[in-house]
């Protein structure tokens, strides 16, 4: 079910997330649409996820802010340290997805991380080349295409 919400007057606010968003982004992380986005498309098994989360809150490397409107959590945007460079990955709150609310997130999102953190290096997304609304926010938020990557699959390849 999609929430009324008109995302021109949206105020978000961002606040390091902490335990009591574990389930939310287990649902989020489970829902198909965001499921069929992500490179690893395999639903979570909540054990396994609460162990990640417990692990990604400790790490001084990984920073994930919880993005909210009001009351409501709206989505989430993580920076990992990947040696040469801050990799960024959001995720909505499939609640709140088509509003126009992702370049939101990213941008306010990333400028925060940048003020906070200074990391010094670039700040990278990684997005699935189908995954159009995502490559559209990341691009409205002021990310511009660098390179393609290509991934060899030995399952497809054939050698015959």
């Amino acid at each position: 079910m999609k929430t009324s919400f008109n995302s021109k007057d949206a105020e978000i606010n961002f606040r390091y997330i902490d335990e009591s968003d574990v389930e939310d982004l287990f649902e989020w992380r489970n829902h198909p649409e965001v499921r069929k986005n992500s490179f690893n498309m395999a639903p979570l098994i909540f054990k396994e996820h609460e162990e990640w989360f417990k692990r990604k809150i400790k790490n001084s490397d990984t920073t994930i802010y919880m993005a909210c409107c009001g009351n409501d959590k709206i989505g989430s945007i993580r920076f990992e340290d990947n040696g040469e460079v801050e990799k960024v990955s959001v995720m909505l709150n499939p609640k709140f997805t088509g509003k126009g609310l992702g370049s939101k997130i990213i941008r306010i999102g990333t400028w925060k991380f940048i003020s906070e953190k200074k990391p010094g290096k670039p700040v990278v997304a990684e997005i699935k080349r189908d995954n159009i609304a995502s490559i559209k926010a990341f691009e409205r938020a002021g990310f511009k295409e660098s390179f393609i990557t290509f991934i060899f699959d030995e399952k497809q390849g054939n050698f015959e």
